[in-house]
């Protein structure tokens, strides 16, 4: 249950009076809003194909689309549209810009508020209240456990169960939160991680074509970096804290079936891949292809893409997260983007800290940036 999850921010530590760590850093959110656990936005839309699940919120500055059978584990905001399949879940709340609509038996543990009109489909079942800016329009045998607040009309089927009050032409109707576009943002987090340096370059036509182990520290590329299809990239953590930093000149790729391998890695290290897409031409974009596991936070300046039976996951029982500046996120059927009950505890706080770098170049890199996390819950 969304009680249950911790709310989180990421926060970016964007400037510094030194170059050590002080209580007078200041922070700036990385989102636009409270997200709890997995953290996944999009500049663009958001979709997800059938059975995927999600271990929490999904953001996006346009419109989430779940398939049928999907399950997300916190919020879903959109800043135009939301739309659910049959028995599609949120275990938390759903806010769209201007429409929201369930398919049949679809579920919604806490509150449905859409800017225009909230269609929800036969035997779906709503924990919160409803708010629409005009229509609110219940399926026959649907359970509405709060209050339906409609701004013109209300459309009630038979057999609808209501735990509170039903209200058409109703004053208490309110627009939902704006989901800001967050490109300018993220461009920065970006910027900021490419700025801490080149490290150990791989080469992007070689790595990644047999099995590879890493230690922790910094690569980078001047192209592309792929892993091949059925190939396993080995983190190796030496039993201590660590962050692998990857920044990506062009395109980031894990081909079919490819893995990446957590060893000896403590649940307070981090993984943080950069898809800067500054080579001329890129798009910078993410790509997992049938099969294929990714571990950690993927920034990219364009889109995230994944096939079937994909994974997105965190260390330890952290849920890793996927954040596009510009672009898409889309992911295949049966995909899972965080496991069930997965927090962000101390990965991404962690982050940062223990990379091998020269001292001069790690003081640096430490005044310049560091994830937070800082756990609250959002009121209703």
């Amino acid at each position: 249950m969304v009680s249950n999850l911790k709310i989180i921010n990421i926060l970016l530590l964007i400037s510094m009076p030194t170059v050590f760590f002080t209580a007078q850093a200041s922070f700036q959110p990385l989102l636009g809003s409270d997200l709890n656990n997995q953290s996944l936005y999009a500049s663009g839309y958001i979709t997800m194909g059938a059975r995927t699940t999600v271990g929490g919120n999904v953001q996006s500055a346009t419109a989430i689309t779940l398939a049928a059978d999907v399950i997300v584990g916190g919020n879903v905001e959109a800043g135009t549209t939301v739309t659910l399949g049959a028995a599609a879940g949120v275990d938390g709340y759903i806010e769209a810009g201007s429409t929201a609509t369930l398919g049949a038996d679809a579920t919604v543990q806490e509150s449905i508020q859409a800017g225009t009109t909230v269609t929800i489909g036969a035997t779906a079942e709503i924990g919160g209240d409803i708010s629409g800016g005009t229509t609110v329009t219940v399926g026959a045998g649907s359970i509405a456990r709060g209050n339906i607040d409609a701004g013109t009309t209300t459309t009630i089927g038979a057999d609808v169960q209501i735990g509170g009050e039903l209200t058409a032409h109703s004053s208490q109707v309110s627009p939902p939160p704006e989901v800001k576009n967050q490109e300018e943002l993220i461009t920065s987090v970006q910027e900021t991680i490419k700025a801490m340096g080149t490290g150990t370059e791989l080469v992007s036509t070689t790595f990644g074509t047999n099995d590879e182990t890493l230690e922790a520290g910094i690569y980078s590329t001047i192209n592309y970096l792929s892993i091949a299809i059925g190939k396993t990239l080995t983190l190796d953590g030496k039993g201590v804290d660590g962050t692998w930093v990857f920044n990506i000149s062009n395109y980031l790729s894990f081909a079919a079936d490819s893995k990446v391998i957590l060893k000896n890695v403590t649940d307070n290290s981090s993984i943080l891949w950069n898809v800067i897409g500054d080579k001329s031409g890129s798009t910078g974009y993410a790509q997992l292809g049938a099969g294929a596991e990714a571990r950690g936070y993927i920034f990219t300046k364009g889109f995230v893409q994944t096939g079937a039976d994909s994974l997105i996951a965190g260390i330890g029982n952290d849920c890793g997260g996927a954040y596009s500046a510009t672009n898409f996120i889309e992911f295949g059927a049966d995909s899972v983007i965080g496991m069930k009950g997965c927090t962000n505890g101390t990965a991404a706080a962690s982050a940062l800290t223990t990379v091998p770098e020269p001292t001069s170049i790690w003081l640096l890199a430490l005044g310049l940036f560091g994830l937070i996390v800082i756990a609250r819950r959002k009121q209703a």
